[in-house]
């Protein structure tokens, strides 16, 4: 089990539920990856409740001491009394934890693109709680503020889109987007070739139109391979930089 844990990022729930968890301390609590996952999901089910559980995804790293997932909800948005789901972009909360100290207990929330499940996420890290004192007991009131506010930035992310979706980029708007993300270590050296790639031959055909959220999307495919203690960070810096730069500059 210990190589398939070091080998693999994507994992399922009973995978992460086989992961040892370490021994509390005076001084270090720790909360189980799955523990978090479940109250995260209860809670959502009773305060987002016009929004229905589509995807959930979750990766490790560090033979599973380090663990980031995705929740995906399939919401709609209102228009004259009626009501129509969103086809491109789904609210998402993302969620991290370690088992060995390398990073807090973390919780945020922006949206996922259905058709490659690449991430949006704007704004900071909602929670960063230590690992310490009465994690435990504050756990679900955490989580429940932090979800309270999701909704509203869902409706930021998917205005940000559509302003994505109406800016036209050529390629030197693109590659020079691409070596500011890299010079700013948002992109490593071997994510770089791979955002080129998708801006230049999308595998989507939703990101075929030369736009910034063609583009945008190439570099969140490029994200994918980066490790769960910098997953947050790295999306939410991507976010801003695209919307400073190409939405609201």
């Amino acid at each position: 089990m210990g190589a398939t844990l070091i080998t693999s990022n994507k994992v399922t729930l009973d995978t992460l539920s086989e992961i040892e968890i370490p021994t509390k301390t005076k001084t270090y609590v720790p909360v189980s990856h799955v523990d978090f996952i479940n109250n995260t999901k209860d809670i959502a089910n009773r305060i987002l409740d016009k929004h229905e559980l589509h995807t959930e995804n979750y990766g490790i790293a560090n033979s599973g001491k380090q663990m980031f997932g995705t929740l995906t909800y399939k919401t709609s948005f209102q228009t004259d009394g009626i009501e129509y789901p969103h086809e491109d972009i789904g609210l998402s909360i993302g969620l991290r934890n370690s088992y060995d100290k390398s990073m807090s207990l973390g919780i945020c929330s922006g949206a996922s693109v259905f058709v490659c499940e690449n991430l949006m996420m704007t704004g900071e890290v909602v929670i960063m709680r230590m690992h310490t004192g009465s994690i435990i007991d504050e756990l679900k009131g955490l989580i429940f503020n932090a979800l309270l506010k999701s909704e509203d930035k869902f409706s930021t992310i998917h205005a940000d889109s559509q302003n994505l979706k109406e800016s036209f980029v050529d390629n030197n708007i693109a590659y020079k987007m691409m070596g500011k993300l890299y010079g700013y270590g948002i992109l490593s050296e071997r994510q770089l070739p791979v955002m080129k790639r998708e801006w230049q031959k999308p595998k989507y055909d939703s990101f075929v139109a030369r736009n910034a959220w063609s583009l945008y999307n190439a570099g969140t495919e490029a994200l994918k391979t980066t490790l769960p203690i910098h997953k947050m960070k790295k999306h939410i810096s991507m976010h801003d930089m695209f919307t400073n730069d190409l939405v609201r500059a």
